[in-house]
C-alpha cells in the first residue's frame, strides 16, 4: 500500500465493517453513510478521497459478489435406472378400469 494510500485505506475499512447486506450480497457505502461517517470523525474528504473509497467500495462488491459461472453444478443423476414405459406405468398407474 502506497503510504498516500494509507488514511483512505484505513478509511474504508472502517466503513466496510459497517456495511449492510440484503440477502443476496453486500449493499454499496452509500453518500449518507459516507457523510454521517465523515461528520461524526470530524473528517473532510476531498473529493479525490471520496472518489478513490467509492472506487474501492465497488471493486470489494466485484470481488464479493458469486459467480454464477463458476459455480458450474454436476448434472444431478435421479436415479440409476432409466425409465423405460415399463417402469413408468409401475410408477404412475392407469386409474381408469
Amino acid at each position: 500500500m502506497p503510504v498516500a494510500g494509507e488514511q483512505i485505506w484505513y478509511w474504508f475499512r472502517e466503513l466496510d465493517c459497517q456495511r449492510s447486506g440484503n440477502g443476496f450480497g453486500a449493499n454499496p457505502i452509500g453518500f449518507q453513510a459516507i457523510g454521517e461517517w465523515s461528520r461524526l470523525r470530524g473528517v473532510t474528504l476531498l473529493q479525490w478521497q471520496l472518489d478513490a473509497i467509492i472506487a474501492m467500495d465497488l471493486k470489494r462488491r466485484e470481488i464479493m459478489a458469486p459467480k454464477i459461472v463458476d459455480k458450474e453444478e454436476p448434472e444431478q443423476q435421479v436415479s440409476e435406472r432409466p425409465l423405460t414405459s415399463r417402469l413408468f406405468d409401475a410408477i404412475f398407474p392407469n386409474k381408469r378400469k
